[in-house]
C-alpha cells in the first residue's frame, strides 16, 4: 500500500525545503559503500567530461591498492545544489588504467635498487576512470534511474567500489528480467561479491509474463557464441538454451495458409517457442537428462535466482537423418530421410560447383519437367532413383544439345545423391509437424554422418526450415506460424561466404532470415570456433555476441569490444565477454556446472 502525501511529509519532511537533510533513519539504503578507495584528484592532470575525450583521475589510498584491478566498477558522488534533499546522484565508471606516479624524487636506477627503502609512500597509485552513466537514486521511491554523463565529478570526492547490485544493473542497463547468461565478473572474480554476484540477463519480453509490448526478445535479434576449442562453448550454450526451453509465449502473425484453411480471423496469436538444434557431435541431445554432478543445494540456489535447472525429459525430442550407409546409434530417437522433393524448387542443392548459365538453365528445365509429372493429390512420389531413370530416357527431349545434356548429367547424378535421398521409412515432410511442435526442443544429431554427405543433408534440412519460415505460400505453415530459435553448432561450416552454389544458396536465405528475424519471430543461435568465417551480412544482423577465450589470430580478424581485445586470449574456460544491444560490453563468468547432462 502506498503512503499518502501527509505520510511522506511526516516521514521525510517538507520536500520544498532543501536546507535540511532528512534524518539517516528515514532514508533508504544509500547507493555508496561505506569505505572509499581514494578520491578524485587534480594533481598534474586535468579533470573534464567532453563530447569526445574525457579525463577523470583518482588517487588510490595505500591500504586499498592491492585489491584494485583494471575493469573494476566504481562510483563517485555528485553533490549538486540543484539535487533534491531525497536524491543521490553518482557517477558509475570503470577503471581503464592503473599506474604508479612518483610523488617525490625517486631514483631506483642503482645496484640493489629493487631492495632500496624508497617505499610506496613516495609513489601515487592512480586510476584512470572511464565514465559509463549517471545513476540517480530517489530516496523516497527507493528507485534508480540512468542518465547520460554530462558533467565531471568534483575534485576531492571519494571513489567507492560498487557494492550494490542494482546500481551496477541500472548503470550498465542490464535487464532485471530475462534469459540468464552468467554472473558479472572482473578478471574472473565475481562482482559485486562472490556470495551474491550480479546475474547477467538478456532481454526476453513475452506474452506469458505480460511484457510482450516492452521490446523485442534478444533471441530474435540473433546470438553468436564464439570460442576456441576447450573454452566451453557447448557447456555455455547448453546453459543458455536451457533458459530458452521454458514456457514463454511470443506474439506471431498467423500465416495466410492457416487463416484460409482453418477459418482463423485473427492476424496475431500467442505461441510457445520451438527450439531447434543442429547437433553435429551428438552433445545437445544429452539435454534430455539431469546432470548427476549438479547437487541439490546448488540446484535450489539457482532456482531461487530464477535459473531453469534440470533435464528436459519428454520436452526434448530427437530426430536423426538417415542415409544409405549411415544409421544413428543413439537411443530414444526417431529417424527420417531427406526426400528428393526438396530439390524441386532448389536446383542449387544439386550443384557442388558453379555451372555455366546454359547448363544451369537446362538443369532447371529438366527438374521442372520431371516434377510436373506428379499430381499433388496423387499416390506416386518423386524419388531420386526414378529421376535418374527418367533423365536417361527423356533427357534429350528436354535438352537438345548433347554437350549441355552431358554436363547436366554429370552434375545431377552421382553416388552422393544415392546416399542422401529417399532413405528411411519416414521422410522429412512427414515428420515436419512433429519436429516443430510448439513448446518443444527438437534436436537433430548428425554425429553418425561424415563429409559431403553430412553437409548435403544439413543444407537440405536448413533450407527446408528457412524457406518455410520466411517465404510466402509455404508448404508447411506450422513452421512459419511458430516462434523459432534455430541453433547451429559449427556454424562456420554452413554459413560461410562461398562460391559453391549449395552453400551460397543457403547463405542467401539466411541473410534474408536474419533481416526478418524480429518480424517472423525467427532467431539464429550460432556456435563456432571460427567466427571470422561466418558471412559478414549475417554477422551484421547478429546483435548479441558472446566471446569466450579465442586465439590471437582469430581476435585479429573479428571485432572484439576494445576493452577486452588483450584479455580475451587469456580467458579461462567459461569466462566470456558479452556484447549485447543497448548494454555496455562486460565480462561474464559462466556456471562451472552444466544445468543438464554434459558428458564432456
Amino acid at each position: 500500500m502506498s503512503d499518502s502525501t501527509d505520510d511522506i511529509a511526516a516521514k521525510y519532511g517538507d520536500q520544498d525545503e532543501t536546507e535540511e537533510e532528512p534524518s539517516d533513519e528515514s532514508m533508504a539504503e544509500p547507493v555508496l559503500g561505506d569505505e572509499s578507495l581514494g578520491h578524485v584528484a587534480l594533481k598534474d592532470s586535468e579533470l573534464f567530461i567532453g563530447r569526445g575525450d574525457t579525463q577523470i583521475v583518482a588517487y588510490i589510498d595505500q591500504r586499498e591498492r592491492d585489491g584494485i584491478r583494471v575493469g573494476n566498477y566504481v562510483c563517485v558522488p555528485y553533490p549538486d545544489a540543484t539535487t533534491g534533499a531525497n536524491e543521490d546522484e553518482v557517477l558509475l565508471a570503470a577503471i581503464d588504467r592503473l599506474e604508479y606516479q612518483p610523488i617525490t624524487e625517486v631514483n631506483d636506477w642503482v645496484d640493489g635498487g629493487g631492495y632500496s627503502d624508497f617505499g610506496e609512500q613516495n609513489l601515487a597509485y592512480v586510476a584512470h576512470l572511464n565514465p559509463i552513466a549517471i545513476v540517480e537514486h530517489d530516496r523516497i521511491e527507493d528507485a534508480l534511474t540512468r542518465q547520460t554523463v554530462d558533467r565531471p565529478p568534483k575534485p576531492g570526492e571519494d571513489v567507492h567500489l560498487i557494492e550494490g547490485e542494482e546500481v551496477l544493473r541500472v548503470g550498465l542497463n542490464i535487464p532485471s528480467e530475462g534469459i540468464y547468461i552468467g554472473d558479472m565478473a572482473v578478471s574472473g572474480d565475481l562482482i559485486p561479491n562472490e556470495e551474491n554476484p550480479l546475474t547477467y540477463l538478456l532481454s526476453n519480453p513475452n506474452a506469458t509474463d505480460g511484457t510482450a509490448d516492452e521490446g523485442e526478445p534478444a533471441i530474435f535479434r540473433h546470438v553468436l557464441v564464439a570460442g576456441s576449442t576447450g573454452k566451453g562453448k557447448t557447456h555455455f550454450s547448453k546453459n543458455i538454451l536451457r533458459q530458452c526451453a521454458v514456457s514463454k509465449q511470443y506474439p506471431i502473425e498467423v500465416p495466410p495458409e492457416e487463416q484460409e484453411a482453418f477459418g482463423i480471423d485473427e492476424d496475431i496469436r500467442q505461441r510457445y517457442l520451438n527450439l531447434f538444434v543442429i547437433d553435429p557431435e551428438d552433445e545437445y541431445v544429452e539435454m534430455r537428462d539431469d546432470n548427476p554432478n549438479l547437487s541439490t543445494e546448488k540446484a535450489r540456489e539457482l532456482r531461487n535466482k530464477g535459473v531453469a535447472v534440470g533435464g528436459l525429459d519428454d520436452d526434448l525430442q530427437a530426430f536423426a537423418p538417415v542415409t544409405a550407409n549411415s544409421q544413428p546409434t543413439l537411443n530414444n530417437i526417431r529417424t527420417f530421410g531427406i526426400p528428393f522433393s526438396v530439390v524441386e524448387n532448389r536446383p542449387q542443392l544439386l550443384l557442388s560447383s558453379r555451372p555455366q548459365d546454359p547448363t544451369f538453365n537446362a538443369i532447371r528445365n529438366v527438374l521442372n519437367a520431371y516434377f510436373n509429372q506428379f499430381d499433388d493429390d496423387g499416390d506416386e512420389e518423386p524419388t531420386y532413383n526414378d529421376f535418374e531413370n527418367w533423365l536417361e530416357l527423356n533427357g534429350d527431349e528436354i535438352v537438345d544439345n548433347d554437350n549441355i545434356l552431358a554436363a547436366v548429367d554429370r552434375r545431377v547424378t552421382g553416388p552422393i545423391y544415392d546416399r542422401v535421398f529417399d532413405h528411411g521409412t519416414t521422410s522429412l515432410d512427414e515428420y515436419t509437424s512433429d519436429m516443430f511442435n510448439r513448446g518443444q526442443v527438437t534436436v537433430v544429431p548428425t554425429g553418425h554422418l561424415r563429409g559431403e554427405t553430412e553437409k548435403l543433408v544439413l543444407l537440405a534440412l536448413m533450407t527446408h526450415i528457412v524457406e518455410n519460415k520466411i517465404d510466402t505460400g509455404v508448404q508447411h505453415p506450422q513452421i512459419k506460424g511458430t516462434p523459432l530459435l534455430l541453433c547451429v553448432d559449427e556454424a562456420h561450416e554452413y554459413l560461410s561466404s562461398t562460391d559453391r552454389p549449395r552453400e551460397q544458396y543457403l547463405v542467401q536465405n539466411f541473410r534474408q532470415a536474419a533481416k526478418r528475424g524480429r518480424k517472423d519471430k525467427f532467431g539464429l543461435y550460432m556456435v563456432t570456433q571460427n567466427p571470422q568465417d561466418i558471412d559478414d551480412e549475417i554477422l551484421k544482423q547478429t546483435n548479441t555476441r558472446i566471446y569466450l577465450g579465442l586465439q590471437p589470430e582469430v581476435v585479429d580478424r573479428i571485432r572484439i569490444p576494445a576493452d577486452y581485445e588483450d584479455q580475451i586470449v587469456t580467458f579461462d574456460k567459461g569466462q566470456a565477454v558479452v556484447d549485447a544491444p543497448d548494454v555496455r560490453p562486460v565480462e561474464v563468468q559462466g556456471l562451472t556446472v552444466c544445468l543438464t547432462y554434459h558428458s564432456n
